[in-house]
């Protein structure tokens, strides 16, 4: 299982990007598949708090992972912190159970400065079947500086 980890925390630095959020209406659904056979579904069910759930289906049923999302976030002097609070749960054909929650962003230099964007808080991998558990924590180098705090 050590692949989903290292996937994981790797797709999270490679994907972080400043894009508009998508904001569906209540029900809307979004359904597909990729061309290596895995197919997903999403629907958004509830606008306060917003919520989505979601499945994502492998090629050949080799695994299924799903899952909900509640979308957070908090302003800051000069900065922005979102974040998915919900568990997602991702099962392998063999039995395999993993537990995972996503990691908040923060958008900093929203007013002034240099304009960044970072992982932080911490993930939490629980191999369910095994009985293990991995805690990650992100965002712990801090700058130092006129405009910083140590």
């Amino acid at each position: 299982m050590k692949w989903v980890v290292t996937f994981s925390l790797s797709s999270i630095y490679i994907c972080s990007g400043q894009n508009k959020p998508f904001n569906p209406l209540l029900g809307e659904t979004n359904q597909g598949s990729f061309s290596d056979g895995t197919r997903y579904y999403c629907e958004h069910t509830s606008h306060h708090p917003p919520i989505s759930h979601y499945l994502l289906e492998g090629p050949d049923d080799s695994y299924k992972m799903s899952g909900y999302y509640e979308f957070i976030g908090k302003m800051g002097g000069n900065s922005l912190t979102s974040g998915l609070r919900g568990p997602s749960k991702l099962e392998f054909k063999d039995g395999t159970v993993i537990r995972f929650n996503a990691p908040d962003f923060k958008l900093s230099g929203t007013v002034m400065g240099e304009r960044t964007i970072e992982c932080v808080g911490s993930l939490v991998f629980q191999d369910l079947t095994n009985n293990i558990k991995a805690v990650v924590q992100l965002g712990t180098f801090k700058e130092t500086g006129f405009w910083t705090k140590t």
